[in-house]
């Protein structure tokens, strides 16, 4: 499928792969940690035929890796949603919310598997990766989920929400408790459809992100809009949708948020931040994301930014049982401004009480990271004492690896690195299931 006049999202280790495999035993140098017992699973954009008119609109396939006592197998899945059987382009299938790509997330809760992507229902799977189907919480979901939905370490509830561009309600809220079951629904109301494509929460706030990606009916494309407000919506997580504050901020993109939590009557939000993306078209990513810190002061009802690095990075990353408290350590893979997403071959390790940042690469020119995911080393464990999964891929020997970093010396080389069958292509999101 690849050719010299293919899009970047066909070429290189952007491709797609054309089979699925299931390998038993894969090649492991170093030795795998004792604690890491479950599975890595994530997701990516794989196009089985047509070539889409983006990276995000390639059919989701998962790729597995199950780890048992220092052995680590293989298999890789297409979630099999009607957007595969009839490999459709996204904007052809916007009006059906079944018809999902589920290309961007695979994330677990009350005992369900969800293959994730924003504009449609969430697919179920199993834990050998095979498509069980849509969902919809009983009837409760109306509307699509975000690809980024929060699991409360507390509470145990999963929150999230769903957005829309073709019609009104433009954004809606959801609370499922931790049993599964969706408790609360509420619509908020926003001017204008815009990509909204994470959030994030606190231990009593749910907090959106009303940017500048605009939706254009005339083109139906999603585009950058200067002129358009910005602000950070601030909803108490029982509370109703009235209740909701909003604090204006500069023109910006963000797609991905590293942590929040409060501070007293403040509420710190740290984000991997952009000037402008996709100002050009949806294939622009010319203005690159870094660390930056909103500070909302509630009492005062002002909110501030903070740069907090200029290292171009995103898919930012926590220890996940501290997600809406303060966290000390967060993660972030090295990503290049350029005409296509450029991985850099670096991952990030920042300590946010101290304002340094610890460097980790994994090869050099050539070599690229994928998102970092943070596996504690026990259940008790702190979030300094842990592994570091991430992925990176070598474009000299078209090699994809597993790599597993220990946190205590996170710039000193993997203490394991498994070489997986053939390479895995760029693509989204993954996380840590244990056993």
């Amino acid at each position: 499928m690849e050719t010299t006049t293919a899009p970047w999202w066909m070429k290189g280790n952007f491709a797609p792969i054309t089979d699925e495999l299931t390998i038993d035993r894969l090649p492991v140098e170093g030795t795998i940690p004792s604690a890491l017992q479950g599975s890595y699973i994530r997701n990516g954009f794989n196009p089985p035929g047509n070539v889409p008119l983006h990276w995000f609109f390639g059919a989701g396939m998962l790729h597995g890796l199950q780890f048992d006592d220092g052995v680590v197998s293989y298999r890789n899945r297409y979630v099999r949603t009607p957007f595969l059987e009839r490999d459709l382009d996204m904007f052809g299938a916007v009006a059906d919310l079944r018809y999902s790509p589920a290309n961007t997330n695979i994330v677990g809760h009350a005992g369900r598997l969800m293959a994730l992507e924003e504009t449609h229902f969430p697919w179920l799977v199993d834990a050998e990766l095979d498509t069980i189907g849509s969902f919809d919480f009983d009837g409760g979901l109306t509307t699509a989920m975000t690809a980024h939905p929060k699991i409360c370490p507390t509470t145990g509830e999963l929150l999230f929400f769903g957005y829309q561009f073709l019609s009104e309600p433009f954004l809606t809220y959801y609370r499922v408790d931790a049993a599964g079951r969706l408790v609360q629904k509420e619509v908020i109301d926003i001017p204008q459809p815009v990509m909204m494509h994470d959030f994030t929460i606190t231990e009593n706030y749910a907090i959106f992100l009303d940017l500048s990606i605009m939706y254009d009916a005339a083109t139906m494309r999603f585009g950058f809009d200067r002129s358009a407000p910005a602000r950070v919506g601030v909803l108490p997580r029982n509370g109703s949708a009235s209740e909701i504050r909003w604090f204006e901020v500069a023109p910006c993109a963000v797609f991905h948020v590293m942590n929040s939590y409060e501070d007293g009557e403040r509420i710190i939000i740290q984000t991997s931040r952009s000037e402008g993306m996709m100002e050009h078209g949806l294939g622009d990513i010319s203005e690159q994301g870094s660390l930056h810190q909103w500070t909302i002061d509630l009492a005062a009802g002002t909110i501030s930014e903070t740069p907090l690095d200029d290292r171009p990075g995103d898919f930012p990353r926590i220890d996940d049982r501290l997600l809406g408290s303060r966290a000390r350590y967060g993660y972030l893979a090295q990503l290049l401004v350029g005409p296509s997403p450029d991985f850099g071959p670096e991952v990030y390790r920042y300590d946010l009480e101290r304002g340094a940042v610890e460097v980790h690469d994994l090869g050099g020119v050539g070599t690229h990271a994928f998102e970092p995911v943070f596996v504690p080393a026990g259940s008790d464990s702190g979030e300094d004492e842990g592994f570091v999964l991430v992925l990176s891929h070598d474009d000299a020997t078209t090699t994809t690896r597993l790599n597993v970093i220990d946190t205590t010396d996170f710039s000193g080389p993997p203490v394991a690195r498994v070489t997986l069958p053939r390479r895995i292509p760029f693509g989204a999101h993954g996380n840590w299931f244990p056993a």
